[in-house]
């Protein structure tokens, strides 16, 4: 029997091991929603995605709704902060645009099936989660507006620029970068465009 001691390590290596696990599974069942969709998923599919048996799936998470839950938060984790971060930066509006443009892609290439879930999916969460998420994207357009209409105020951009319906259109055509950003096209190559476009008809 092991020495009191050494009860907390035990304790802390089953947690950790346990995470370990649980992001496996989360990442399968988001690969398996992200390519069947939410309703032609099943958990004896993700089951399968990972080589084990399907009840062992509820020792992660008790339903296929709350694995939706879970990939959604994931898939939009970090998104207003990273934004935020870009805002209160120093450098100029275009500088800010274009990392602005890169950061909303860039979890496209790093966790593409969270990302791919989320904006698929999010409509079968429940009411008051789909709430919860349509608050944080209403405060993030928001932001970016915010960064919009800071570079009109600075006089970088045209004065006349509707600031809203332009975030929202840049917003759309990052959100759309999850159809073509792979081997082949590259999120540098994908965040360049958009940006340039976009300046290209902003910029004074």
């Amino acid at each position: 029997m092991p020495e009191g001691g050494h009860l907390p390590l035990l304790k802390k290596e089953k947690k950790t091991k346990y995470l370990r696990r649980q992001q496996e599974v989360l990442d399968a069942a988001a690969a398996v929603i992200a390519r069947k969709g939410y309703h032609g998923a099943s958990t004896t599919d993700i089951a399968g995605e990972l080589g084990v048996a399907q009840p062992s799936l509820y020792y992660y998470f008790a339903s296929k709704d709350e694995a939706l839950e879970e990939i959604c938060r994931i898939g939009t984790a970090g998104y207003l902060e990273r934004l935020q971060a870009i805002m209160d930066g120093t450098g100029a509006t275009r500088n800010k645009i274009r990392d602005a443009i890169r950061a909303h892609i860039e979890p496209v290439r790093t966790i593409p099936n969270y990302v791919k879930s989320f904006q698929r999916e999010r409509r079968y969460l429940p009411a008051e989660r789909r709430h919860e998420l349509g608050r944080l994207i209403g405060e993030y357009d928001k932001l970016f507006r915010l960064l919009l209409e800071s570079g009109v105020s600075a006089g970088d951009l045209k004065p006349d620029l509707d600031c809203e319906l332009a975030a929202l259109m840049l917003i759309t055509q990052c959100n759309v970068a999850q159809y073509f950003v792979g081997d082949d096209v590259s999120l540098d190559r994908t965040s360049t465009a958009i940006a340039d476009v976009f300046l290209t008809g902003a910029e004074l």
